[in-house]
C-alpha cells in the first residue's frame, strides 16, 4: 500500500511538471460594419472586453476595414503581435483576378501576446473568393517563450449562408482546407498541437465538425474541464431610446451549448481546462457573439 502510494504521487508530480503554464485561447467575432453599426461606436467596448479576458492568443472575425483603421489594432499592437498574413499574394493563390478590391483584406486575424510568445511561422489561406473574400484562414506556428513548447493556433470563418445542404457542403470544404494546411504545417514543423476556431456558422453534429472529429479535434465546449452552459451567438444588439446599442442573451429554451456557432476546436497534446461563453453586458452590447475563450494546457 505504501509503495502504491508513492508511485502515485511520483505519477501525478510528472503529469503536473508535463504540463506547461496554462494559455489562454479567445475567438471572438466583432460584428464587422455591415448593417450600419459603425466602428467607432463599439471598438472601445470590444478592446474592454479583449483585455478583461487577457488571451494569450486571439481570433478575431469580420474585421473590416474600418475596424483595421479605427483605434483596436493600434492599441492592441503594444501588447500583441497581429498575423494578417500577405493578403495580395493569398488572394492571388486563391484565383483573384485584376487589381485588389478594399473588401480583399484578411477579415480573421490571429493575434497573439508577444511577451509571452514567439512567432514562428504565419500566413493566410482565402477559401473561396468568387463567393466571399471575407472567410478565411490565418494560422501561425507559436513558441511559448518559457518553456519553448510549440503549438499551431488558428483563426477563421466559414461560410456564411444557411440554405440547407449546399452551405453545409461548402463549410465541410471550409474545414478541409484547414486540414490540407495542417498538414503542410506538420510537414515541416513536425506533429505539433493544434488549437484554433471562430465563427464556422455550424452547429454540433455539422458536417464541417465531422472533418475535425475524424482529423483528431475535440471540441472544448465538449472537452474541456468546466464547459459553459450558454449558445455563442445572442443575436445583433438593438439601438435603445438612448440612442446606444443594447444586446442580450437569447430566451432559455435556445441559449444552450447546441446552438452555439463559434467554437474553439483542439488536438492531442492540448488539455482544455475552462471553456467560458461571455455573458457580460459590455460585450453583449457590442457585438451579436458572445466571446468564447478556452484556459488550455500543452501536454
Amino acid at each position: 500500500m505504501k509503495t502504491k502510494f508513492s508511485l502515485s504521487i511520483v505519477a501525478a508530480m510528472c503529469l503536473a511538471a508535463s504540463a506547461g503554464q496554462p494559455m489562454k485561447f479567445l475567438s471572438f467575432n466583432i460584428w464587422g460594419d455591415y448593417f450600419k453599426n459603425p466602428v467607432g461606436e463599439r471598438e472601445a467596448a470590444i478592446e474592454s472586453t479583449i483585455r478583461q479576458y487577457a488571451p494569450d492568443v486571439i481570433s478575431l472575425q469580420e474585421v473590416t476595414p474600418n475596424w483595421w483603421n479605427g483605434s483596436l489594432f493600434k492599441n492592441l499592437s503594444a501588447d500583441y503581435g497581429i498575423v494578417r498574413g500577405d493578403e495580395e499574394a493569398s488572394m492571388r493563390r486563391a484565383g483573384a483576378k485584376g487589381p485588389m478590391k478594399p473588401r480583399w483584406i484578411n477579415h480573421e486575424p490571429l493575434l497573439y501576446r508577444k511577451d509571452r510568445l514567439a512567432l514562428l511561422d504565419s500566413g493566410l489561406d482565402f477559401f473561396h473568393v468568387s463567393m466571399g473574400a471575407e472567410k478565411s484562414v490565418t494560422w501561425a506556428v507559436l513558441e511559448d517563450k518559457s518553456d519553448k513548447r510549440r503549438f499551431i493556433a488558428f483563426a477563421t470563418h466559414f461560410w456564411y449562408k444557411g440554405n440547407g445542404a449546399e452551405s453545409d457542403a461548402i463549410r465541410e470544404y471550409n474545414a478541409l482546407q484547414i486540414m490540407w494546411r495542417l498538414s503542410e504545417l506538420r510537414h515541416k514543423w513536425g506533429d505539433l498541437p493544434v488549437i484554433g476556431g471562430g465563427d464556422l456558422n455550424a452547429k454540433p453534429g455539422a458536417l464541417a465538425h465531422g472533418v475535425f472529429e475524424r482529423n483528431g479535434f475535440v471540441n472544448a465546449a465538449d472537452a474541456a474541464d468546466v464547459r459553459s452552459p450558454h449558445c455563442s451567438h445572442h443575436g445583433d444588439p438593438q439601438r435603445g431610446a438612448d440612442g446606444k446599442y443594447h444586446g442580450k442573451l437569447r430566451p432559455p429554451d435556445y441559449d444552450k451549448p447546441e446552438n452555439s456557432i463559434d467554437h474553439v476546436l483542439y488536438t492531442k497534446g492540448v488539455h482544455g481546462l475552462r471553456h467560458e461563453i461571455g455573458t457580460d453586458q459590455t460585450a453583449l452590447d457590442a457585438t451579436d457573439h458572445s466571446p468564447v475563450l478556452v484556459v488550455f494546457e500543452l501536454r
